[in-house]
């Protein structure tokens, strides 16, 4: 299985350069932090979940630190009574207005999200799963031996060229090489792009909302 250390190697191949270990590792970080921002196949989750707490309104990194990962909300979910209830999304000003010494207290029914936070509305009476579903930002592997990371495995090949395009470019002032290189991963781009387009499809024909 590939791992970070794997692609340190194979970037330092790419290159034929075995003096540029520390360039090549803060290349592969920069190639991560450019697309966890962008949605695939592969950083959708329904598996982040949190649990409220009686009383309390607002919750951020401090209640979950899985809670500011959220790019894109598709739905956003309470359990209730082993039963699953979709809140519906309100506007922040609209949670502000509400949220004031006369807010309401009870099973939540709607929510926010503003300041890579969640805003409930009312506000919980008791505990309830959260479970909120979407694009979140996957982390980086968090050492070169660590396995299965997604950037690792399906995103292999397009951090790989990445990395090599950016340290082709801006330390080796190889700026053919840095082309070769981002062709290559405009390629692989192309590609999940295409699978993530396929297994979000439904087989079916949708009107276009005008």
């Amino acid at each position: 299985m590939t791992t970070l250390a794997i692609m340190k190697a194979d970037v330092a191949d790419d290159l034929t350069r075995s003096d540029l270990s520390t360039q090549i590792a803060d290349a592969i970080t920069r190639a991560i932090t450019f697309y966890q921002v962008k949605r695939f196949y592969f950083n959708e989750t329904r598996d982040l979940t949190f649990d409220t707490v009686i009383g309390q309104s607002r919750y951020a990194t401090a209640d979950d630190a899985d809670i500011p990962k959220f790019i894109t909300l598709d739905g956003v979910f309470a359990t209730v009574n082993g039963q699953n209830r979709q809140l519906c999304p309100m506007g922040v000003q609209s949670f502000e207005v509400l949220n004031d010494n006369s807010a309401s207290t009870g099973e939540p029914y709607s929510y926010c999200y503003f300041n890579v936070g969640f805003g409930l509305y009312p506000i919980p009476g008791a505990v309830y799963t959260i479970r909120p579903i979407g694009h979140v930002m996957k982390d980086a592997p968090a050492s070169d031996t660590e396995t299965g990371n997604v950037w690792m495995t399906e995103a292999y090949q397009l951090i790989r060229r990445r990395a090599a395009a950016d340290v082709a470019l801006t330390k080796m002032r190889n700026f053919s090489l840095a082309q070769a290189f981002a062709m290559a991963g405009d390629t692989e781009l192309d590609r999940l792009v295409e699978e993530t387009s396929r297994r979000k499809a439904t087989g079916k024909i949708q009107a276009t909302s005008f």
